[in-house]
């Protein structure tokens, strides 16, 4: 028995001819599937959550933040193989963009090792996380008390108001979603990289989609997340996809 190709080639347009018998719904399937972008031209960004990151206090405090661990760099490292099969007979990757932050670039790096080698990664500082507690705006520390306040309020509602003196809800949302807006309009009908970080992504689709919590989802270090845009719109793709580090046991948040 011949298995069906891995990959089919998204047709430009469909023509109901072309089916030997087409029901009387076919016209309403196609637009269906053109509205939601399965059919026809569009862009798909795939979005990639950093590594596991080194989560110690002199990397912490070092310029852009912690680097990637032994164990984040070989977790990007699967998550390029994995891209890197899944390019495969369709549009290859031609831009790789990341945050400006260390864990984030070093990630992109190592992926775009694997998928487009030729592209260097492009660094958009408004691809970075909230700005908790307004740190990157120069805040102070804030105390135990505070966080362990903020944190009991932003468990029960999974919303970046929550924190005290951080980037809002809408501010954080619109800001994603306008730098991802971007990145679409610049490359329509190609395949593109981008590495964010977990609530960066999770907003993106919450704003997306009118969810009301900001993270409604944790996306897992160095998982697949997928979205298209046409038709000056974007539909969701895919989220979290970490089947390929599972697998191996690679698999953290």
């Amino acid at each position: 028995m011949t298995g069906a190709p891995s990959h089919l080639p998204l047709p430009e347009s469909i023509d109901a001819a072309e089916f030997e018998d087409p029901d009387e719904l076919t016209p309403t399937r196609f637009s269906m599937e053109r509205g939601l972008l399965v059919i026809g031209q569009r862009t798909e960004l795939i979005l990639v959550r950093h590594a596991q990151q080194l989560r110690t206090l002199k990397e912490a405090l070092r310029p852009g933040g912690p680097g990637l661990s032994d164990f984040g760099r070989a977790q990007a490292g699967l998550t390029g193989e994995y891209l890197a099969a899944d390019q495969s007979g369709t549009t290859p990757i031609t831009a790789v963009y990341c945050s400006d932050l260390n864990r984030t670039a070093e990630t992109a790096e190592i992926i775009a090792a694997a998928v487009t080698p030729s592209a260097a990664p492009i660094s958009d500082p408004q691809l970075r996380e909230v700005d908790m507690y307004s740190r990157d705006r120069g805040g102070a520390d804030v105390s135990a008390d505070i966080q362990e306040e903020a944190g009991e309020e932003f468990a029960r509602t999974l919303r970046w108001d929550a924190f005290p003196n951080t980037e809002s809800s809408r501010e954080f949302r619109l800001r994603i979603y306008r730098a991802l807006e971007r990145i679409a309009d610049k490359h329509t009908n190609e395949r593109v990289l981008v590495v964010s970080h977990a609530g960066a992504i999770s907003s993106f689709f919450a704003h997306l989609t009118g969810a009301e919590p900001d993270m409604f989802y944790f996306a897992g270090h160095a998982s697949v997340n997928r979205v298209y845009h046409g038709d000056d719109r974007f539909v969701t793709g895919s989220l979290n996809e970490v089947g390929h580090l599972r697998n191996r046991a690679a698999l953290t948040f």
